[in-house]
């Protein structure tokens, strides 16, 4: 099963590329104000279509058997400019991650964390993609925080939940797949 994500609009692209002193407009809570980590259903064996280099955002897969894949792109083709990502991802048990299509100055380490393994990543993306693999028990649970620019930007991570695309209200948030 394949998503599809619409071309972005002007609103969208500001979003991964400046930083405003600006208070969030009302509508919502900030990401940090969360009472409480929500958990959203990914989608097994979905995933999101979207360009590199156009599309920005991180974007989930859950091909199964505990195979995790994230990767992310800035609109860099259109701006003219790249996007710092960065973030973590907390998986149940001794997880070994690799860094998807990264590049030499590109950061990804794996420490353990009590009886989980924490994935940190930092990359500079512009017109290319950067991402993520590890493996999980099957049907885990797992806790992402992403930053686009250090910035949580939820309207920038794309979930393939219910045959749709979603974004997460708040950061850190869970992911649980829809089977293992």
């Amino acid at each position: 099963m394949r998503l599809f994500l619409a071309s972005c609009g002007l609103a969208l692209l500001a979003g991964c590329l400046f930083e405003s002193d600006e208070p969030p407009p009302p509508g919502g809570p900030e990401p940090a104000q969360c009472a409480t980590e929500p958990t959203y259903e990914i989608d097994t064996g979905a995933s999101i279509t979207h360009s590199a280099g156009i599309d920005p955002g991180y974007y989930a897969e859950y091909d199964g058997a505990g195979a995790w894949h994230f990767e992310w792109t800035c609109d860099t083709d259109l701006s003219a400019q790249g996007c710092i990502f960065s973030g973590s991802i907390n998986a149940p048990g001794a997880v070994t991650a690799t860094c998807y299509q990264c590049e030499s100055n590109d950061v990804l380490t794996t420490t353990p964390n009590g009886s989980n393994t924490e994935i940190d990543f930092n990359t500079v993306t512009t017109t290319g993609i950067d991402g993520v693999d590890f493996t999980t028990a099957p049907g885990a649970t797992i806790e992402i925080n992403f930053q686009i620019n250090n910035l949580d930007q939820n309207d920038l991570v794309f979930l393939p939940s219910g045959d749709n695309t979603s974004n997460p209200t708040c950061m850190p948030a869970n992911l649980a797949p829809s089977s293992p």
